[in-house]
């Protein structure tokens, strides 16, 4: 039944509320305003009076000022995250902080994660994308601007993190807080493998054939090709891209399989050359003993890469994301995050919280030079997927 807007329930006028707010300061249009009301059973002329009162509700682009919030402390936050990248003791203690339970799922890749949100998923409080993903999600409107306010301890990230390029604020509203940084690397079992290994190069060395695990991930795996061959990691070149998919389609009869998520278990199961990032190598040489393993940086170059928590469009409770965003940036957490991970933190003062194993297998400054971020390719990120369609059937 439609109803005009004091005949909502308490429930329904703090949504209606939350929507005038983002109609008003140009953060939803005026489709989506009239969409979202009607799902909430508001009956057409009240829709009309609510938008006329609003001004029309187009986007000026020049507001910074985030949609109002509802700040009631919910029972759980529902987190969307990759596999074994949350602490278990860090829920346990936001959980005793705030009474929140953090209810977690996975999923494989950061493809994976924006075709679960394109396709209308609403039950997520939080979740975590990498650098080019955040730019891709902000462009399609996945993602729920920040209150920066609820995230006072996002002074203690590495001032180079604080603004990103894939996050450039340029309609004045923060969309992303870094959560971990790595690379993606080569981790040799040195108990398996003796010769010297510096490059991608090397792993496509036919006396290796069976000794290999590469990520399943377009950009890593179509990327390692590309810098072999002295390319860029964002190229849009076509010819490039499909020189580089010739390459892992070259070397696909030597490699052992494509993961994502056992690259840990597979260097202690005793693969010798494995693709993976950096904190997987850095779990699998604790899990080995601390020996037998060395973390390569290859020579060709790298993606150097930076994780991030985002909040999607329509989550239960955007306030318990802020607050659980918070949480993660105090150095204490933060360091006992980079310990179940492995991955490095971007809050500095972690350090002293946490094992310095993590720091044995730190980039160095030179190695960071070598690294290149992903960057969103736009239309062209299509031609990636295909090209890895192309190597994964071949």
């Amino acid at each position: 039944m439609e109803q005009d807007g004091e005949n909502l329930t308490p429930t329904g006028q703090r949504k209606l509320e939350g929507l005038v707010a983002e109609v008003a300061h140009g953060r939803i249009s005026r489709r989506q305003f009239i969409y979202r009301a009607a799902q909430l059973g508001l009956a057409t002329s009240a829709i009309a009076s609510v938008l006329a009162a609003c001004g029309g509700g187009e986007s000026t682009g020049t507001t910074s000022s985030p949609q109002a919030m509802d700040t009631t402390l919910p029972d759980k936050l529902f987190l969307y995250n990759w596999s074994e990248y949350m602490a278990p003791e860090i829920k346990a203690s936001f959980k005793k902080k705030y009474g929140i339970k953090v209810v977690e799922t996975y999923f494989e890749d950061n493809e994976a994660l924006l075709a679960k949100l394109k396709s209308g998923a609403k039950g997520y409080d939080l979740t975590v994308a990498s650098d080019y993903m955040v730019h891709i999600m902000i462009k399609t409107g996945l993602l729920r601007p920040l209150d920066m306010k609820y995230i006072p301890n996002f002074k203690n990230l590495l001032p180079r993190m604080q603004k990103p390029e894939y996050d450039p604020e340029t309609d004045g509203k923060k969309y992303s807080v870094p959560y971990q940084w790595g690379g993606t690397v080569i981790g040799v079992r040195t108990d398996v493998i003796t010769d010297p290994v510096s490059k991608w190069s090397d792993l496509w060395d036919p006396k290796y054939k069976g000794k290999i695990v590469m990520l399943n991930d377009e950009r890593d795996v179509l990327g390692a090709a590309l810098k072999m061959m002295g390319y860029s990691l964002n190229t849009t070149d076509q010819e490039e891209l499909d020189k580089g998919a010739a390459k892992c389609i070259e070397q696909k009869p030597l490699v052992r399989s494509y993961t994502s998520i056992a690259t840990q278990r597979m260097i202690v199961q005793g693969v010798g050359l494995t693709q993976g990032w950096t904190g997987y190598v850095v779990s699998a040489y604790e899990a080995l003993g601390r020996k037998n393993l060395r973390q390569v940086v290859p020579e060709e170059g790298y993606d150097l890469w930076t994780d991030n928590a985002v909040i999607p469009v329509g989550g239960p409770s955007p306030y318990a994301a802020h607050l659980f965003i918070n949480y993660l940036l105090e150095p204490q957490i933060a360091g006992q995050l980079m310990d179940y991970t492995w991955f490095y933190s971007p809050v500095p003062a972690a350090r002293q919280y946490s094992d310095p194993v993590v720091w044995k297998f730190m980039l160095t400054d030179e190695e960071q030079q070598r690294g290149e971020a992903l960057r969103d390719l736009g239309d062209f990120g299509r031609n990636y997927t295909e090209a890895w369609q192309t190597v994964k059937e071949a």
